[in-house]
């Protein structure tokens, strides 16, 4: 009894099992992970599309519209919180045939790893998107404050363009709708599961949760993966590095702040990330594991 107890929580058979009925299976490739995903993003935009309706006939399309990030916020709660919270699989995990366990034991994650899971992909980016603006705004003020000190004649006769900390701060303010954004953690991960094919979302990796794929395979199938996406993502982020590095290099902070404020400064993505109107075009609900996900 004990010893089926134990086995329960695992994924293979537990040790009374003959050593030809022994079977480990493998953990799950990175098309099952992605289509299990999307096959959640599916159910829960058909949530969401319920409970935009059941609000607009309640309060009208003016409440839902400025509401939106809410309702979002909260079907994903609402769905993750009947699955993956009280142990369960999620729809698109059912359909693809995969079981969620901690990477370490391959075990059943424990609650305390799922609510961290639930809380952190689906409360943190709705906090951020909330919080960085403001954040950003004070900095700005800050940066510009004491830019215009900077500005005033040095008694060292030194040109104010030239001094280190001048410079410095006329970067950031430039830069300021890119820095604080957490797009490329997301883009280093997401070019990591491509690579490794394990932790899809940025908070699966904190939590340590994988997936296993739970069908009996054969000696002869074989398991696909992605890594020439990985390989275009680095380059993309690699490209995009150098340029901007040269950019800063060949026509200085003060250029690249012109250039920001005739492109409008920055702009919000899919999914509510701000994010310079200059930098890489890839969306929340590409890189990460699930829209608005982490």
């Amino acid at each position: 009894m004990v010893a089926s107890t134990e086995a329960s929580d695992h994924v293979h058979p537990s040790s009374t099992s003959s050593p030809h009925d022994r079977y480990h299976y493998p953990f799950a490739a990175a098309p099952d992970i992605i289509r299990s995903n999307q096959k959640d993003v599916y159910f829960q935009g058909v949530l969401l599309e319920q409970l935009s309706t059941i609000l607009r006939k309640l309060y009208g399309a003016r409440f839902v519209h400025n509401y939106t990030s809410e309702a979002r916020t909260f079907t994903e709660l609402l769905y993750l919180g009947l699955t993956t919270f009280v142990g369960n699989r999620t729809l698109g995990e059912e359909y693809c045939d995969i079981i969620q366990t901690e990477s370490p034991t391959l075990s059943l994650p424990s609650i305390h790893r799922r609510a961290g899971y639930i809380l952190s992909t689906v409360l943190l980016p709705y906090i951020l998107t909330k919080l960085l603006p403001t954040f950003r705004n004070r900095i700005r003020l800050k940066l510009e404050s004491n830019l215009r000190r900077l500005s005033r004649p040095q008694k060292d006769g030194q040109p104010t363009s030239k001094r280190t900390s001048h410079r410095l701060q006329t970067y950031l303010r430039s830069n300021l709708p890119t820095l604080p954004a957490p797009s490329p953690f997301y883009a280093l991960s997401l070019s990591t599961f491509y690579f490794t094919g394990s932790y899809y979302h940025l908070s699966k990796r904190l939590f340590g949760l994988r997936y296993i794929f739970t069908k009996r395979l054969a000696p002869s199938d074989q398991r696909v993966g992605y890594e020439v996406l990985g390989v275009l993502l680095v380059l993309q982020m690699a490209v995009q590095a150098w340029l901007h590095l040269h950019s800063t290099l060949q026509h200085g902070p003060a250029s690249l702040a012109n250039a920001g404020s005739a492109a409008g400064g920055s702009a919000v993505i899919d999914g509510g990330v701000e994010v310079g109107l200059d930098s890489r075009t890839l969306s929340e609900n590409v890189l990460l594991e699930g829209p608005t996900r982490l």
